[in-house]
């Protein structure tokens, strides 16, 4: 018996509160923004316009109760029955919405033509981190860890596009060289200091490979405090895992940096 399982391919196990994601994908902008939320609060935005912050104790509480509920896990079931049953049809401009928690998963996609299962737990929980998948959250992160590990980001020459190098030190403090324009100095602010972070444990999470892509970029990593752990070194497609991290990364201090 220890070997078998008997549970049905569409049951929804009971999961304990841990960290969760919400995912916002296709339009006609073709959007990929992923929120991370951790179980302290702490949360990442990872879009066009990257961002971290924290919800509120009272969001989180809330979010805790609607995500471990039998009702979240009868609509992960009966969602999954249903996909199983008659796929979704693609549709024009269709932006699909996931909600992830250990083996919990769900997702929507709208419009579609056809009227959907009653959610509320899922429509509820994507109300709530409504405000923070667009970059607005209740205060900032106030943890301390992970620490700010100092990097280095190197955007190699292209065509009519300039080579620079970004450098980012553990106090947050960051400079910029590039061909044609004098070196100039810029602290980050703190969301922007809270941001980097955040990317930057995501990115270490998962080892680099080697890639045989054109290279557009490239990261060194140092750890913090020195001589703590390895360094770290590669390409933008030397982070297959995680390229919607890397792509935020370098959004974020290209804006910062005006480049």
């Amino acid at each position: 018996m220890t070997s078998c399982s008997l549970l049905s391919p569409f049951a929804a196990p009971s999961e304990p509160f841990q960290d969760f994601t919400v995912g916002e994908f296709g339009g006609i902008d073709g959007r990929q923004n992923i929120l991370y939320v951790r179980t302290d609060g702490v949360a990442l935005l990872i879009s066009p316009t990257p961002a971290a912050g924290r919800l509120s104790d009272h969001d989180l509480s809330r979010l805790q109760i609607l995500l471990t509920s039998r009702q979240f896990r009868q609509e992960v079931k009966r969602e999954a029955q249903r996909k199983a049953k008659s796929p979704a049809p693609v549709c024009p401009d269709q932006i699909t919405t996931e909600v992830t928690m250990g083996s919990l998963w769900m997702s929507h996609t709208d419009p579609c033509g056809t009227k959907a299962l009653s959610t509320p737990a899922f429509d509820e929980i994507i109300s709530i981190v409504a405000p923070a998948m667009q970059g607005n959250f209740d205060g900032p992160v106030e943890n301390t860890e992970p620490r700010l590990r100092p990097l280095r980001l190197e955007r190699l020459p292209l065509q009519d596009q300039p080579g620079y190098t970004i450098t980012i030190d553990a106090a947050a403090g960051g400079m910029i060289t590039m061909a044609g324009r004098k070196s100039e100095l810029h602290d980050l602010s703190v969301q922007q200091r809270d941001t980097v972070r955040l990317l930057l444990a995501r990115l270490v999470d998962t080892p680099v490979v080697p890639c045989t892509s054109t290279v557009r970029y490239w990261l060194h990593i140092d750890p913090e405090p020195p001589g703590s752990g390895p360094k770290i070194s590669g390409p933008d497609c030397g982070f297959p895992q995680r390229q919607p991290e890397f792509h935020a990364l370098t959004t974020l201090l290209e804006n910062a940096f005006g480049v």
